[in-house]
């Protein structure tokens, strides 16, 4: 059985929003990025976001853990090329253990 991945996979660096809700003064040393580091399926693109999903299943084309990012937040979008042959051996070694 062939296994081809429908979709390619990125890594994602992107600064995440943050909240605070406790009563206190802010002070400038707290405001700081909240780098976050998202690897995964790039599934979805509009002009304003993109969507990564952790998981994705050939047979169905069903995919889970799906996120939603701002392209705004983005700050790194690097492609992650998985090269056929290994891809294929691996999915061959996961069916042999079937």
């Amino acid at each position: 059985m062939e296994m081809k991945l429908k979709y390619s996979t990125y890594l994602i660096e992107w600064d995440d929003a943050m909240a605070d809700a406790s009563w206190e003064i802010l002070r400038e040393e707290d405001i700081k990025d909240s780098k976050c580091y998202t690897i995964g399926f790039l599934i979805g693109e509009t002009e304003k976001h993109i969507v990564i999903a952790s998981t994705y299943d050939e047979e169905t084309e069903h995919t889970n853990a799906r996120l939603q990012i701002p392209k705004g937040m983005i700050t790194k979008q690097i492609k992650v090329d998985l090269p056929e042959e290994e891809v294929e051996k691996k999915h061959n070694l996961l069916l042999r253990e079937e």
